[in-house]
């Protein structure tokens, strides 16, 4: 469905939180789309990250484990706590729409339910009840039969056209792009990526693997390699997608396994983790031009890894890593977010089935607020 007007403009705040905790990402950002030929640009006008206060982080970790009246009550008082984080670093006088990704804490969707922290009603409330609000983008889709997730590759598809495949280096390592075939969009979670990484980074006392520094001092475990390599879900066909309770289920218990009969260093683990991450990424996205972003972006050995060749311990073709500025390195996810809410509040399309295996394409996402006051 085109919009009516010759030409529309929108100022949307994303707002994201990613599974490794890392901040709350807000990426102010223009978009046009010019109805005769449907085609949209974007910008990003502002972006930054809010540090998540280590309480909060310990909080949302234990929720996998919380009562309904733990769940809800957090769900409140992070939203309020988001709420006065963009009431401090953003103007809303010019925003048009918010759009609230929420905090994945359960991602089930093989049993047909996810759960993202958050509350819509409480951020309209919270951010003084003028700018409309979007959240729960990904409910109805898991409702429909699909992952829930990745939502972003339809603002990979629309928004930068220009690349073979979207790699995303977040928590996870996903990716996007169009069949060969018959150009549909397909996308999934490769694997594991900074939620592991930077796991292993703490045991050394480091919140993260700066530039890789830690795994380029180690050694690759090979046995521990092939077996992270033999994972069932990486011989299952798209569309999936992973959460943190995949990590604990099946990427740690090989890994304790491991180290009963072995003695290990974390240098030597972050090698092996990062190659295998590597090497899943090869695999999945050789020899495509890809645009590259998150934070894994600034992992060196990673990125030379995926663009270096093949070697024991390193399959796949190399990647054509194209990197972009360094706003849209760290707010693309934001960005995204914010496209797809706004397509929520215009009555557009904002997931489609060929990504998520839902039953149809469709419109996700709950909109709090009157969306038509702001000129839409």
């Amino acid at each position: 469905m085109a919009i009516e007007n010759t030409e529309s403009e929108f100022v949307v705040l994303g707002m994201m939180s990613g599974t490794s905790l890392d901040g709350l990402d807000l990426a102010v950002s223009h978009f046009s789309c010019d109805a005769a030929s449907d085609q949209w640009e974007s910008r990003i006008d502002s972006f930054c990250t809010i540090p998540i206060p280590t309480g909060w982080k310990s909080r949302i970790k234990s929720l996998q484990f919380c009562s309904a009246t733990d769940w809800h009550q957090a769900s409140c008082e992070w939203s309020s706590w988001c709420a006065k984080q963009v009431k401090v670093a953003i103007d809303l006088e010019s925003i048009d729409l918010v759009v609230f990704s929420g905090q994945t804490v359960f991602h089930r969707p093989e049993s047909g339910w996810t759960g993202q922290l958050g509350s819509g009603a409480e951020l309209f409330a919270g951010l003084g009840h003028h700018v409309p609000v979007v959240c729960d983008l990904r409910s109805l889709d898991v409702s429909l039969g699909g992952q829930g997730a990745p939502l972003v590759p339809v603002a990979d598809a629309l928004l930068y056209p220009d690349y073979e495949a979207c790699l995303n280096l977040g928590g996870f390592a996903n990716v996007s792009y169009s069949r060969a075939t018959d150009r549909s969009r397909i996308a999934w979670d490769i694997g594991p990526c900074n939620l592991v990484l930077n796991d292993l980074a703490s045991r050394l006392g480091h919140p993260f693997d700066e530039s890789g520094q830690l795994a380029a001092a180690g050694n690759v475990h090979q046995d521990l390699w092939s077996q992270w390599m033999a994972l069932p879900y990486h011989f299952r066909p798209p569309p999936k997608s992973l959460g943190g309770e995949w990590i604990e289920s099946e990427f740690w218990p090989v890994l304790k396994s491991f180290e009963k009969d072995n003695a290990s260093d974390t240098h030597d683990l972050l090698a092996t983790a990062t190659a295998y991450i590597a090497s899943q990424i090869r695999l999945t996205v050789q020899g495509k031009k890809t645009l590259v972003t998150g934070g894994g972006v600034y992992n060196t050995e990673l990125l030379e890894l995926l663009k270096g060749p093949s070697g024991a311990a390193i399959t796949g073709g190399h990647v054509q890593v194209e990197l972009p500025e360094s706003d849209v390195i760290e707010g693309k996810e934001a960005h995204a977010f914010g496209f797809l809410g706004l397509l929520r509040a215009l009555g557009k399309d904002n997931v489609w089935n060929s990504v998520t295996g839902a039953a149809v394409d469709h419109m996700g996402g709950a909109l709090w607020g009157n969306f038509s006051k702001r000129g839409a």
